[in-house]
């Protein structure tokens, strides 16, 4: 997907611009031609992608479990516009966090893909990395690893070492090395990637910004905090720059230095950070976007480390009513707000006796 790099006020808006104009094309297309013309199933998928972009999963779903039907009854398991929709409706069912449902859709993806295109083509590459990165939040990390290091294998060997899908994924298998805690071998790959990315990019391109954030992560993990600061200073100082203050990219640039400073302990910084993030999140994307949860949910464990403690549990209370509503009892992000607000509950005198006079 090409990343725009130009002043916007927000990529969001766009999308909420795009979705009127997009409902009124698909409702004209289905009356003049049909609920299952290939120009009305596009513009389901195109409505589908903008609702996903806006965080309207359920809409999303919808839409593509319609498109997916409809173009496997019409146009059989094999063609790449079948394969196409189970991918989008993949991606759907992992955010809802229905993981078994999109690995299910994307391990048949792969299964068809190698068969028809083979095992190097550049779709068959694409669903091996969707069906990594739901290995992933599922937290089979060894499977992830050995489809990422096919992916890096075959495109190293077909595109080569300085291709961006090579960098790509470079990147990915970095990112699960460092879950399994092999942060020598992720650093390893992260400074390749953002020495070949400044080199033919240069300084401010967003694929080199994005390699500048991800080699912070593991310079954090690695407690190189010092280290990891000074790169996310000069992200988040390009990002300012370039796109303004309201754009996706700066917001998370925003994020990240923030999470840096909380672990250096100038919660003070962070909470600023922080609080300018969640604002934006809440003017732009309104209270219940994902984005808009966990800038809530960020603030509000740095607001518990200083003591604010009934403004903390308030905003960790909202974002655990909404993802129970929104997402379910069982989903991955209910079951972190759950923790983190059990980290806040309000200790009785019982406990504090206990703590107080413990036997030594």
């Amino acid at each position: 997907m090409a990343t725009s790099w130009e002043k916007h006020d927000s990529v969001q808006r766009e999308f909420a611009s795009a979705r009127k104009p997009q409902e009124e094309t698909l409702e004209s297309r289905r009356h003049l031609l049909g609920e299952e013309h290939p120009d009305t199933l596009a513009a389901m998928a195109g409505l589908a992608r903008t609702l996903y972009k806006q965080g309207d999963w359920a809409g999303a779903r919808k839409l593509q479990e319609q498109v997916l039907a409809t173009r496997r009854r019409l146009l059989g398991e094999e063609h790449p516009d079948t394969l196409r929709a189970a991918s989008d409706l993949a991606v759907v069912l992992g955010e809802q966090g229905n993981l078994a449902g999109a690995r299910e859709l994307q391990e048949h993806e792969l299964g068809e893909s190698r068969r028809v295109q083979g095992e190097e083509h550049p779709r068959t590459l694409t669903a091996m990395t969707n069906l990594a990165a739901t290995l992933n939040l599922q937290g089979d990390m060894r499977g992830a690893r050995e489809l990422q290091e096919q992916v890096l294998a075959t495109s190293r060997r077909v595109e080569g070492e300085e291709h961006p899908h090579t960098l790509t994924a470079m990147n990915n298998l970095a990112a699960t090395l460092m879950v399994l805690g092999d942060l020598v071998a992720a650093r390893k790959l992260q400074e390749q990637v953002l020495e070949t990315r400044r080199r033919l990019l240069g300084e401010e391109h967003p694929d080199t910004l994005t390699a500048m954030t991800s080699l912070a992560g593991t310079l954090c993990s690695q407690r190189d905090l010092a280290g990891a600061q000074e790169l996310q200073e000069r992200t988040l100082e390009a990002c300012l720059r370039l796109l303004g203050e309201e754009h996706p990219s700066s917001l998370t640039a925003m994020s990240n230095l923030a999470a840096t400073l909380y672990l250096q302990g100038d919660r003070v910084r962070a909470r600023k950070l922080q609080e300018q993030v969640l604002a934006t999140r809440l003017r732009l994307l309104g209270e219940e976007h994902a984005s808009s949860l966990w800038a809530k949910s960020n603030l509000a464990l740095t607001l518990y480390s200083q003591g604010d403690r009934a403004p903390a549990r308030k905003l960790e209370e909202q974002v655990l009513e909404t993802r129970r509503r929104l997402l379910g009892e069982e989903h991955p992000d209910t079951l972190t707000a759950k923790q983190n607000l059990a980290r806040m509950k309000p200790r009785t005198l019982r406990h504090w006796l206990q703590v107080m006079f413990k036997p030594k």
